[in-house]
């Protein structure tokens, strides 16, 4: 019979284990949850920063260019408006010398009146604009608009600022056949006779001694400006429905999302938070000319939704203008849910894998304690007498068996491991032991400590990745997705970036967001195999200022990736076998001169592209050097 004691240790042997693998598991998941909650709030608080300061520099960069152009409109205001009435009085001057060219024979009373008369009618810029013609004694030939002016002596008119301007236009035109003049007059429908600034063009009509002229007030040309500038910035279009608005200095509304209000004054509004609102946008206005401002709006019209808004106003003086655009902030809350969203199916991922291993582990052991229970006690029952006369031997003999055992499943095991994973645990060891030697002289920062560790886990699974997708490099089952060019680009530089940044090499890149049609990771694969070779050959050249430049772009339906590097260039009589599968200059210890015959073959089949590469010589911040180029071309034709 069993003994206490043995009755003990198979009770020890049968639910030790599961109790443990038990309470680890919830040990674990505890931790798992409240590591959870603690991501979801460190990230929450950094995407709300994060938010804010991008949403603050987007909308400033979009009220800055909306400024910009209304700037360099303003300051083109005056040359459009010379231009314009230059070509209406060539247009004009061309019919006045027709007119005279086909009728030389009539008498001059004759064609002066053939002449006014095809004149007169003309009108343009929204019918303000109109011809009038002096002779050089001071005699109105033609006045459109004040019709009452023609045939008077016009010698002595003074405009507002007491300028004579037929005196003037005398003066000029006896030197030159053509002018542009400034001054000031009143306008035709204008009761209170005010004198307004004008700018003309004046063209000398030498056969019958007269000029003729047109202008345009600056104010009325300006006003058109101001009209079109409006309709061009209510026609821009916005992310999240967003859209630029306009006030002037006395609080009307002179462009809005809401076209309802165009027009209407804030300040005469019934709303006091709005008029306080308007009135802090006047005072950062004029105070500072631009500025941030935090306030309340209703969000959606007809619903009493109060949001907090943050906009950024720019002043544009000479107009009386103030321009703007916001953004409400409760938009991050869709962002947190989406973040908290995903952090909860990471959690319930972790959670699942977690009691499906412990669950089995469990039944595993259970099993096997059981098993060795029921094995034990009935060899405890037959040989319960021999155990007392050879425990010695036995316990010898078994202490030497479990060795040998555990000496032969260890060896196998390390043979196996050094067969398939020498490489990758070289390039784990490598990073680890960067990690421990930072830790140890004290330089480890905990953004190195987990980018090493991504890199170690990134680097583990592209290996692996790797090795799959040269065995099924010809296979047809690979599943083509259309992917970011920049995505793919990126995450290749990812998982060099330890290698890189420990041999000080820098990385330029310039990269746009053209899609592609094919497998992710065969661009991936052939973006590294470039890489690295840069990366050898810069380390192998000993420079101290090491650059990698990548830049993409589309040309011709295809997407160019230009890699450059400034290791100094390639060997030319290397050149012709680069693609030549087994071709490598490096020592067979450090590579098998497979990579850029498989970059090759992933690229003229999967992508029905072409990859090149050649010597080159670039500049980089007004330096020069020289280096290997590389071109890739992927067809995007049919993405």
């Amino acid at each position: 019979m069993n003994s206490k004691n043995e009755d003990t240790i198979l009770q020890i042997i049968k639910y030790t284990p599961p109790v443990f693998i038990i309470t680890l598991s919830l040990i674990i998941s505890v931790a798992l949850y409240f590591n959870n909650q603690k991501m979801f709030n460190e990230e929450k608080k950094q995407i709300e920063q994060e938010y804010i300061k991008d949403k603050k520099e987007l909308i400033q960069n979009q009220v800055n260019n909306i400024y910009e152009y209304i700037i360099n409109e303003q300051k083109d205001t005056e040359k459009k408006l010379k231009q314009s009435i230059k070509m209406r009085v060539y247009e004009a001057y061309n019919i006045a010398m027709n007119i005279y060219q086909e009728n030389k024979n009539l008498d001059k009373v004759a064609i002066k009146k053939l002449i006014t008369d095809a004149l007169r009618t003309i009108r343009f810029n929204n019918n303000r604009g109109y011809f009038f013609i002096f002779s050089f004694d001071g005699i109105n030939i033609l006045n459109s608009a004040f019709p009452n002016l023609e045939g008077k002596n016009l010698w002595n008119y003074k405009d507002a600022k007491g300028t004579f301007i037929t005196h003037e236009m005398n003066k000029i035109l006896n030197n030159k056949s053509e002018t542009f003049y400034t001054w000031y007059w009143n306008k035709p429908n204008d009761k209170s006779l005010t004198e307004y600034k004008k700018i003309g063009f004046f063209k000398k009509i030498e056969p019958l001694n007269w000029y003729i002229g047109t202008g345009e007030y600056l104010e009325d040309f300006e006003n058109d400006i101001k009209k079109d500038l409006l309709k061009y910035i209510k026609r821009l279009k916005y992310e999240n429905n967003g859209y630029i608005f306009i006030i002037d200095y006395k609080g009307k509304y002179l462009a809005h999302k809401n076209e309802e209000i165009i027009g209407l004054n804030a300040l005469e509004a019934k709303d006091i938070q709005n008029k306080q609102t308007i009135l802090d946008i006047f005072d950062i206005s004029k105070k500072q000319g631009s500025g941030f401002i935090d306030y309340f709006q209703i969000k959606k019209s007809g619903i009493n939704n109060l949001a907090k808004k943050t906009s950024y106003i720019k002043s544009i003086e000479n107009w009386e203008w103030i321009i703007g655009k916001g953004f409400y902030q409760d938009e991050r809350n869709l962002i947190f849910k989406k973040k908290k969203q995903f952090l909860d199916e990471k959690l319930n991922e972790h959670l699942c894998d977690l009691v499906f291993y412990s669950s089995l582990l469990t039944i595993i052991l259970l099993f096997i304690s059981i098993s060795i229970s029921k094995i034990l006690e009935k060899r405890f029952v037959g040989y319960q007498n021999e155990i007392n006369t050879y425990l010695k031997e036995i316990t010898t003999q078994h202490t030497i068996l479990a060795q040998q055992s555990k000496l032969a499943a260890v060896g196998e095991m390390i043979a196996n491991i050094a067969h398939q994973w020498r490489q990758p645990l070289s390039m784990i060891s490598s990073a680890a032991t960067g990690l421990r030697l930072k830790k140890e002289v004290g330089i480890l920062k905990d953004e190195e400590f987990n980018t090493s560790l991504d890199y170690i886990n990134d680097s583990t699974q592209y290996l692996s990745k790797t090795i799959d997708d040269f065995r099924n490099f010809f296979s047809n089952n690979k599943d083509k997705t259309l992917f970011s060019i920049k995505t793919a680009i990126q995450e290749s530089l990812n998982l060099l970036s330890i290698q890189t940044k420990e041999n000080d090499i820098t990385i330029i890149q310039d990269i746009n967001e053209s899609k592609v049609f094919g497998v992710k990771s065969e661009i991936s694969q052939v973006i590294i195999n470039i890489i690295n070779n840069s990366k050898d050959q810069l380390i192998k050249s000993r420079k101290k200022n090491r650059l990698i430049t990548v830049n993409t772009y589309e040309k011709d339906n295809f997407l160019i990736i230009d890699l450059k590097d400034n290791a100094g260039g390639i060997k030319e009589k290397v050149l012709p076998h680069i693609f030549e599968p087994y071709f490598t200059t490096k020592h067979k210890s450090q590579g098998t001169g497979i990579g850029l015959y498989m970059s090759r073959q992933i690229i003229l089949k999967q992508y029905q592209g072409a990859i090149d590469i050649t010597n080159c010589e670039f500049s980089y911040k007004k330096k020069s050097y020289k280096g290997a180029n590389t071109i890739i071309k992927l067809n995007i034709s049919k993405n």
